[in-house]
């Protein structure tokens, strides 16, 4: 009755539009009120120590270089160059958008991020080229869900700073899952492409291409940088932030020379209002979380779920179901600190490898950056483009189905995630 209690707390608070951190705190207190074997002094110790993580300082630092790139001019070069690189094809903007936002994933650490960059640059150009609102924002949406699951990934940092798990690892798993991903997505953006689409031709020639590669080798390099140093293990995640950081001021302020000092200034107030948001976020849901440790919520779920089915396959399948469900109406960050850690045990149980089981985390929550009534990149394009919401929900529906068949596909295909990290960790 108490967890019931408290659960039903928490979804009200958050179907209210109550801030997240207050919602999860709120009912963190009114469970550790109902429960008087529950010490608040616990509670209390595990909101502070649960950003007290080097790791976690990573979030911030890729966070401040994605919006070093988005104001100093590198995103603009890069999906010039990734428009040449296309010029042969019909749908060109398309796969730019597409393929963009992997690129820009690999970069950013952060869908939303990603959304803003590509969406504001690539939305209104291709609606200078006839295509229809809905389509440009719908793909813009779908690809930039890539945004979590490439490396950088700001949720697969926090997943490193709640448990055991390697980020570096997961980083590097990252990559076929993405791979995956951006391919579905353009197939599927091809099969749903308008009927009356007069793109303009570019003047795809050797000349303007290398131009264009030139003038882009700076930014082209910068994930080049930072996957080498993952892939060799030069960098850990948090120095592989710091060093993001550095080349994306030495890139923006002395090669392209668009970011000045107030561009700088912004840049740094953003990052630090996302690091304070995601901050308390992290505080209040590491305390949520050891409450639900304390009543030992997490041998309770998996009693339960063992007790519906020892079957691996339909696990898996509960898993998938119950991430979709919360992602309809949670953030990525409080569903990362609140829930990995707990299905992790449940995911062992059933020999699921462990940087497998964070890439089938991954891949699902971000779908629910998708779904309404929570998604976040369902607001994020209907503004950038000045459609109606639910317009631009419809149009996502294939895509929402496409990305499922790839969670299932990661799921049941491990070595799409393992394979690469195998290879370069044994």
């Amino acid at each position: 009755m108490e967890l019931l209690i408290v659960f039903l707390v928490l979804f009200t608070l958050l179907l209210i539009k109550v801030p997240i951190f207050i919602s999860l705190m709120a009912a963190t207190l009114l469970g550790a009120f109902l429960n008087d074997k529950i010490h608040l002094i616990e509670i209390v110790r595990s909101s502070i120590t649960g950003i007290d993580s080097l790791v976690l300082f990573a979030a911030p630092l890729f966070v401040l270089s994605g919006k070093l790139i988005l104001h100093g001019g590198i995103s603009e070069r890069l999906i010039l160059w990734i428009n040449y690189i296309f010029g042969f094809a019909k749908l060109r903007l398309t796969f730019v958008n597409v393929f963009g936002s992997m690129f820009f994933g690999g970069i950013s650490g952060s869908a939303t991020a990603d959304s803003a960059a590509i969406g504001s640059v690539l939305i209104p150009e291709m609606e200078k080229q006839n295509y229809p609102k809905n389509y440009s924002a719908a793909i813009t949406a779908a690809s930039s869900s890539i945004g979590i699951i490439v490396p950088p990934s700001v949720p697969m940092i926090l997943a490193g700073s709640v448990t055991s798990v390697s980020v570096m690892k997961l980083f590097v798993g990252g990559y076929g899952p993405g791979v995956l991903i951006a391919l579905s997505l353009a197939i599927t953006a091809y099969l749903l492409r308008p009927l009356k689409i007069k793109e303009e031709k570019i003047d795809y020639t050797f000349r303007n291409i290398f131009n264009s590669t030139y003038t882009a080798l700076p930014a082209i390099i910068f994930p080049l940088i930072i996957m080498v140093g993952i892939l060799s293990g030069i960098f850990t995640a948090t120095e592989a932030a710091a060093v993001a950081v550095f080349y994306a001021s030495l890139v923006a302020f002395l090669i392209y020379r668009n970011l000045n000092s107030k561009m700088l200034m912004k840049s740094l107030i953003e990052s630090a209002q996302f690091t304070t948001i995601v901050f308390l976020i992290v505080s209040s849901a590491q305390a949520f979380a050891r409450y639900l440790t304390l009543i030992k919520f997490p041998q309770q779920l998996s009693e339960y779920i063992f007790s519906i089915t020892d079957d691996p396959i339909l696990i898996k399948l509960i898993i998938i179901l119950l991430l979709l469900f919360l992602g309809t109406f949670m953030e990525t960050v409080p569903i990362v600190i609140v829930l990995y850690p707990i299905i992790e045990p449940i995911a062992i149980a059933i020999n699921m490898d462990p940087i497998h089981y964070g890439l089938v985390f991954m891949t699902t929550i971000a779908i629910g950056m998708l779904t309404p009534p929570y998604g976040i990149l369902i607001f994020v394009n209907s503004k950038i483009a000045k459609i109606n919401s639910k317009k631009l929900i419809k149009s996502l529906l294939p895509y929402i189905c496409v990305l499922i068949i790839d969670v299932l596909l990661i799921t049941f295909i491990p070595e799409i995630v393992l394979v690469p990290v195998n290879y370069f960790y044994n």
